[in-house]
């Protein structure tokens, strides 16, 4: 009666303890477990080529404007029409068609004509029809050579290099960035810092005069 009682227990309360293995089945488990370690040491990682990150972002715009043009949005140069410059005077010039270049950039001539002044160490003003007029002379090449200037920092893209970009101003700090309608990324708007600027006998008379 007791070895009844005591099968019973066994079958209604299993604690699930371990049976011995046979000396076979370890036998068996441990040549696994080395065939799957020798597998391993096969099917070592080999390290590929690694790409800098400007390239693989290229590559990414590259892809992008093949797949879908529109989202893209091609790297279309920029038209601009060649400065027009006339002498007014002796000591003047006139950026004839000064106004309309700041249209095609989308910028405001009060932008460009500070960044112009600062870069030419001069002064001028706006007339009424849209041209620059400058003190000094200068030649169409040196006008559009400051174009580029202005076009590589505040027209162009840093990430996708469009030319599809405009100044959006943060009513919070006051400050302008420069926002790319094609990728979306956009970056503050530095200062305009001056360049070179010529010390004339005109200044020096300035100067003495102040003191």
């Amino acid at each position: 009666m007791a070895d009844v009682e005591q099968q019973l227990e066994a079958e209604h309360f299993d604690f699930g303890k371990k049976k011995k293995k046979s000396s076979k089945e370890k036998k068996v488990k441990k040549e696994k477990k080395s065939k799957s370690s020798h597998e391993g040491e096969d099917a070592s990682f080999e390290r590929g080529v690694v790409y800098p990150y400007e390239q693989l972002l290229a590559r990414v715009h590259e892809m992008i404007n093949e797949k879908n043009p529109a989202l893209g949005g091609s790297k279309r140069a920029m038209r601009l029409p060649p400065p027009k410059i006339e002498r007014v005077g002796s000591k003047r010039v006139s950026f004839v068609n000064f106004g309309e270049i700041c249209i095609r950039m989308n910028r405001s001539k009060e932008h460009v004509l500070q960044f112009f002044l600062s870069e030419l160490g001069t002064t001028g003003s706006l007339a009424g029809d849209g041209q620059l007029v400058l003190k000094g002379r200068y030649m169409a090449k040196h006008i559009e050579s400051l174009l580029r200037k202005y076009l590589s920092a505040y027209v162009t893209c840093p990430m996708c290099k469009s030319l599809n970009t405009e100044f959006v101003r943060d009513p919070a700090t006051r400050l302008y960035a420069m926002k790319c309608n094609n990728c979306g990324a956009s970056r503050t708007v530095h200062a305009i810092k001056s360049g070179f600027h010529a010390t004339t006998r005109a200044d020096r008379k300035a100067a003495k005069l102040a003191k």
